[in-house]
This record gives C-alpha cells, sequence and structure tokens, in this order.
C-alpha cells in the first residue's frame, strides 16, 4: 500500500497501476481539479507534485507516492495567494474552467520569481513562456498577462481585491461547481468511441465485449446506415457505466 499527501492530508493510493492521478484527486471530491483534455496539452488539470507542476490527466497515481501533491483548494489555504488576488482584480476568467489549472501554474512562478528576483516584473514573453501548457477557450488572455505580471510584482501582497465578477472567488480557489463536478446516486458516466481517420468504412463494429465488462449498462452504435466515417471524431459508439475508468 502507497501513499501521498494531498494538501497536507494523507491519502492512500489505488494498485491500480493504470489509475490516473486526476481520477484520484476528482474521485476523492477535489472537484476543482479539471478533466478537459485528457492529452496534457490544455493543462486545467495542472496541479503541483513536490512544488513542480504537473498535468495530472497523464501521470499515473503511483508516481505521487511517497511526495506531496498540492490541488488548487490547497493553493492560498490559509489565505488567498497573490496570484489569486490579481487573477479575481483584472478579472483574468470568464467561464472558470481553465482558471484552476492557470492558478496553480501562475503560482509556481510567482513563487519562483519572487524566490530570486524579488518584486521586478516579469516580461509578457517571460509569462507567456511559464503559461504555454495552458489554454482559455474563453480568451482571457490579456487579463491572465496582466495578474501574473502584477502579483509578481509585489501589487497584491496583503491587500484584499476588488472582483468585478461575485464568482470569482470560488473560480480561483476551485471551489466552482459544474455539470461534470455533480453525482447523484447511481449516475452513468458516458464516453463515445470517435473516428481517428478522416473517411472510412467500418466493415464490423462488435460491441458484445464492451457489453460483458461489470459495471458496463449500455453500448450503441452511433453509424449512420452506410456504416462510414467522414470526418476526424466521428462518433462510432457509446458506452454507459458505473464510471469514467470503466466507459473508457
Amino acid at each position: 500500500m502507497t501513499s501521498t499527501t494531498i494538501n497536507g492530508r494523507p491519502l492512500v493510493l489505488p494498485d491500480d497501476p493504470d489509475a490516473l492521478l486526476i481520477d484520484v484527486i476528482r474521485e476523492g471530491g477535489l472537484t476543482g481539479t479539471k478533466l478537459v483534455c485528457g492529452s496534457g496539452v490544455c493543462g486545467a488539470c495542472t496541479v503541483l507534485l513536490d512544488g513542480a507542476p504537473v498535468v495530472s490527466c497523464l501521470l499515473p497515481a503511483q508516481a505521487a507516492a511517497g511526495k506531496s501533491l498540492t490541488t488548487i483548494e490547497g493553493v492560498g489555504a490559509a489565505g488567498l495567494h497573490p496570484v489569486q488576488k490579481a487573477f479575481m482584480a483584472h478579472d483574468a476568467l470568464q467561464c472558470g474552467f481553465c482558471t484552476p489549472g492557470f492558478v496553480v501554474e501562475a503560482t509556481a512562478f510567482h513563487d519562483s520569481w519572487r524566490a530570486t528576483k524579488g518584486t521586478a516584473t516579469p516580461s509578457r514573453e517571460e509569462i507567456a513562456a511559464a503559461l504555454s501548457g495552458h489554454l482559455c477557450r474563453c480568451g482571457a488572455y490579456e487579463g491572465i498577462f496582466r495578474a501574473v505580471a502584477e502579483a509578481c510584482s509585489g501589487r497584491f501582497d496583503g491587500i484584499e481585491p476588488i472582483a468585478p465578477r461575485l464568482e470569482a472567488r470560488d473560480k480561483v480557489t476551485g471551489l466552482a461547481r459544474y455539470t461534470v463536478d455533480i453525482h447523484q446516486d447511481g449516475q452513468l458516466e458516458g464516453v463515445i468511441l470517435r473516428a481517428h481517420v478522416a473517411h472510412a468504412r467500418i466493415t464490423g463494429l462488435d460491441l458484445a465485449p464492451a457489453r460483458a465488462i461489470a459495471g458496463v449498462a449500455a453500448v450503441v452504435p452511433l453509424l449512420d446506415d452506410d456504416n462510414m466515417v467522414r470526418f476526424v471524431g466521428a462518433p462510432i459508439a457509446a458506452v454507459a457505466a458505473r464510471d469514467r475508468r470503466t466507459a473508457l
């Protein structure tokens, strides 16, 4: 049995070598860490492992054994971090779904910057390089750049921010709840199998093995009558199961 500490509390890790850190975090009720791309390219699932930013959607849970794990809920747990204050004040967010990942990464950048360069203001290029692994689909980049620059310069040390959005505090602390964060008793999770090629005819689709897996409630084909897929990402079949891992 292996364990880690998450936001200062002990956590026993699953023995399953295929278990991902993102699933362990979210299944434990810390839903501020978001699963978006699942490919390590958008940064929404970023957490700190021994103080270093990592994408938890690609990291095996066992990689956290014996280490200290910090999620967005643990950032500024004793009081808002300057980065969180700056994000609130500069409206460096919109829907807020990607915000926890940005804040976690920016916090690590801020702390490293302040330790080595004091209250000097980082350039736009330096901030962009630090946040290059993150995507904001709402396009709040201007506010994000300003927030990180002013947090690093000490502008938000020891002050309470005035935020234009009422929900800003929840979004920068990971407390904002979205549809994917809500689970009801008996709820199933769905996954769609999609085409990896731009044009093809599906010559056979055997759904029986998927239906035989424990925890799978339903499997249905999504192909048109001609069994053709005409673009990358075209739906082929859908699975509903007791949890995401089983559905996958």
